[in-house]
């Protein structure tokens, strides 16, 4: 045998630090300083509030949001993700006070969401019957979805829906 040593004397190939749990980095922003998050949520609002262009308010907000978030959690790793939050939420937002011309430009209308409510049915549906027969649920998502996807796309492709 090569090597000769256990599985436990050898030495790891890389050795990656454990992240902190998720309810440590939330109660971080509980001991954090009062003045320092109203400082910052302020901050946060006002460049929302200052700018008109979009897309102006989105990095400004976030790299202060980073920041904060950075400086009290102390991991980027967790910074990030709640900046990414930040990011969903405020596209979330942007989405909602200009509905009208998302619908128009993603030409969103009652067939198109039955058809993704159906979509996401039947990749439901298709993902317990997987489970059942013995599946795995994180693989079998994935190739439901994919299924349903092939399907839908046959279906649309063979008929075309009319005006």
């Amino acid at each position: 045998m090569a090597g000769g040593a256990s599985t436990e004397e050898s030495e790891p190939l890389f050795v990656l630090e454990p992240l902190p749990e998720l309810s440590g980095v939330i109660d971080s922003f509980f001991d954090a300083s009062a003045l320092l998050l109203v400082i910052g949520v302020g901050a946060i609002i006002y460049l929302l509030v200052k700018f008109s262009d979009p897309m102006m308010k989105l990095w400004t907000s976030s790299l202060v949001n980073l920041g904060l978030n950075y400086y009290v959690t102390e991991s980027l790793f967790y910074s990030m993700i709640f900046t990414s939050v930040f990011i969903l939420v405020f596209f979330l937002v942007w989405a909602a006070l200009k509905w009208d011309e998302v619908k128009i430009l993603l030409g969103i209308d009652k067939a198109r969401i039955l058809s993704i409510i159906s979509f996401i049915v039947c990749t439901w549906i298709l993902v317990v019957l997987g489970t059942a027969i013995g599946m795995p649920a994180g693989p079998g998502v994935v190739i439901c979805a994919c299924t349903t996807a092939y399907l839908w796309w046959t279906y649309y492709s063979l008929e075309p829906t009319t005006a």
